[in-house]
């Protein structure tokens, strides 16, 4: 009896360990995804023209391994206040995860075509 009582515990502790790295791991995967979704909105601002905007809040949704996830995404394109050949666009992405807020900002410079 007192061996089945330790294998149990044994076990627990197995299975609160493999919970703590899934959900470490789905962390990972949606971060990554952020990072995805972020790059494709630089992407397209840096494709317009210069001193067009681009700025503005959007959503995306995408399948992470088979569950929904909204990502929001607020894009913000302002003027270099020292030179004005350049422009700082800022994207923020933010998402929801087990309750908790998560997000990650990614910055670029682009420069007046000549």
């Amino acid at each position: 009896m007192i061996a089945l009582v330790v294998l149990l515990l044994v076990f627990m502790a197995l299975m609160q360990t493999t919970l703590v790295s899934i959900n470490a791991n789905m962390n990972n995967v949606l971060r990554d995804e952020a990072v995805a979704v972020a790059e494709q909105k630089i992407i397209e601002v840096r494709s317009m023209p210069f001193g067009g905007g681009g700025g503005g809040t959007t959503t995306a949704t995408r399948n992470v391994r088979n569950i929904p996830v909204t990502y929001t995404i607020v894009t913000a394109v302002t003027a270099d206040p020292v030179n004005i050949n350049n422009e700082q666009i800022s994207v923020q992405v933010t998402w929801t995860w087990k309750g908790q807020p998560f997000s990650h900002v990614m910055n670029t410079m682009r420069t007046r075509p000549s």
